[in-house]
């Protein structure tokens, strides 16, 4: 019943808050949130037992989900009252941010459920159609162009995923005959029969067509724009949830790869696009003026870290790098969430036109200032366990090298996540800026997701690890 749950629950909210009036949807949208999260939370469990239904992979790609819409259901209670005053047709713009906004959340939940390939190419694409309305849903010139920027670039990536689809599909025509089911199940069981040379142009399709949607360089030029100019908590769903969902694509082709041919050849690749994203998210860190871009590019930075994890091939390196993906969720969410409070509070998203946050907004400033220690990789959060993880199984193989160049990008990426989380939480507040926050929803949604943030830093539970460790043995492969 749980995996209907987690469906049923977001869709439910989504057309009650179309009909509902939005003091009334907020709340649903809160309590929907959180029952999700604990739905997923009870599944995960499940499977970290061998039990249930799901397998490991799609149990840990679900924790994303779980962790930041049950944040983002909360934080939006505040949100729809304090994004809309003052604008025209207020009431409907909070009917559709609600319902767009667990809409998605019902569509973001269903990837990680599925295991057909080609309905999880349909499913990706329903997300990019509720991202987009998201994103422009605030009317400014800005997120409309970014809406359409994301419609366009997306769509052609995604299209490009579908031809990859379609290649797998045509290399499993002998073994499988010529009408079967795509589903993934299959398709290991019959990897050693697979033609290999369509398994290897189906792999490199699903890496640039799903690696649009997940942020790689140099597929990532809608990632800044789209969540920049969105509301803030589809920023956070889109940095937290999305991105993962398409690397839940790209590993269940990556798994098919490495049982058929080999891993040599998703290594490689994972390599490339890896240490490319790191190199722009981390040297566009630098430079950048918008607090909201700034954590887009840590976005970027980041999915090049679990690329490169899974590039290492060791063990502890797989392990980290799905580590990773939950840390990273968990932490963006947080960054997200709270410079969205920072941003209302003070009119504006320009780093330089903020200061003393900690001081005008005392929760939500120091937040933000442990989110952004946490993305920039310091310890004791759980972002510098997934990262050391990572780094000791590069440095532990041939590929020590290239661990090297990881670690020096990191260190850039983290000079310029500090530079501006400190310039944004420290200096002198403007004397007229209104001090104080008593919004209660916001404030414990936030403090909620930091526990995680802090959490598995200091302790990873032990059916986390059991999770970690059955999806790090089916992503596997030989050679």
């Amino acid at each position: 019943m749980l995996p209907a749950a987690v469906i049923a629950i977001p869709f439910t909210a989504a057309l009650l808050s179309m009909l509902l009036p939005s003091r009334v949807s907020r709340v649903l949208t809160g309590f929907a949130g959180a029952a999700t999260a604990v739905c997923i939370g009870s599944m995960a469990l499940a499977a970290s037992k061998g039990g249930g239904r799901l397998d490991a992979v799609s149990a840990l790609f679900l924790l994303p989900v779980g962790i930041v819409y049950g944040a983002v259901g909360v934080y939006s209670t505040w949100y729809v009252r304090a994004e809309s005053i003052g604008s025209d047709g207020d009431e409907r713009y909070r009917r559709e941010f609600l319902a767009l906004t667990n809409a998605f959340a019902c569509a973001e939940v269903v990837v990680p459920l599925l295991t057909n390939m080609a309905g999880l190419w349909v499913a990706l694409e329903v997300t990019t159609i509720l991202a987009a309305l998201l994103v422009r849903l605030q009317g400014t010139d800005a997120s409309l162009e970014a809406a359409w920027k994301y419609i366009l670039i997306a769509s052609c990536g995604l299209a490009i995923g579908l031809v990859g689809v379609v290649v797998l599909y045509a290399a499993g025509v002998g073994p499988l005959g010529s009408r079967y089911s795509p589903e993934w199940a299959q398709y290991m069981a019959m990897a050693g029969r697979l033609d290999p040379n369509a398994v290897r142009l189906a792999f490199l399709l699903a890496l640039i067509g799903f690696g649009t949607k997940m942020g790689l360089a140099p597929m990532h030029t809608w990632l800044p724009d789209a969540h920049g100019a969105g509301p803030t908590p589809t920023s956070a769903m889109l940095s937290g949830i999305l991105l993962s969902d398409a690397l839940y694509v790209i590993v269940r082709f990556a798994a098919i790869t490495n049982d058929a041919v080999g891993s040599g050849m998703t290594r490689t690749l994972f390599f490339v696009v890896g240490l490319l994203s790191l190199f722009v998210g981390a040297f566009f860190l630098l430079r950048q003026r918008d607090i909201k871009r700034m954590l887009a590019y840590s976005s970027i930075e980041h999915m090049g870290i679990v690329a490169c994890g899974l590039a290492f091939g060791a063990p502890l390196a797989i392990l980290g790098a799905f580590l990773h993906v939950v840390n990273h969720s968990a932490a963006k969410g947080l960054a997200f969430l709270s410079a969205g409070r920072i941003a209302a509070r003070y009119q504006t998203r320009e780093i330089e036109k903020i200061s003393g946050a900690v001081a005008v907004l005392p929760f939500s400033g120091t937040l933000f200032a442990f989110a952004g220690l946490a993305l920039a990789g310091m310890p004791p959060f759980g972002i510098f366990r997934s990262e050391i993880m990572i780094l000791a199984g590069g440095f532990s193989g041939r590929s020590w090298p290239i661990a090297a160049l990881v670690l020096a990008l990191l260190v850039v990426a983290f000079a310029g996540i500090v530079r501006w989380v400190m310039e944004v939480t420290g200096g002198d507040a403007p004397k007229t800026m209104q001090r104080g926050e008593r919004d209660i929803g916001a404030i414990g949604s936030m403090l909620l997701i930091s526990l995680v943030v802090l959490g598995l830093g200091v302790y990873l539970p032990e059916p986390l690890e059991h999770l970690l460790a059955r999806a790090a043995f089916i992503l596997g492969g030989r050679g």
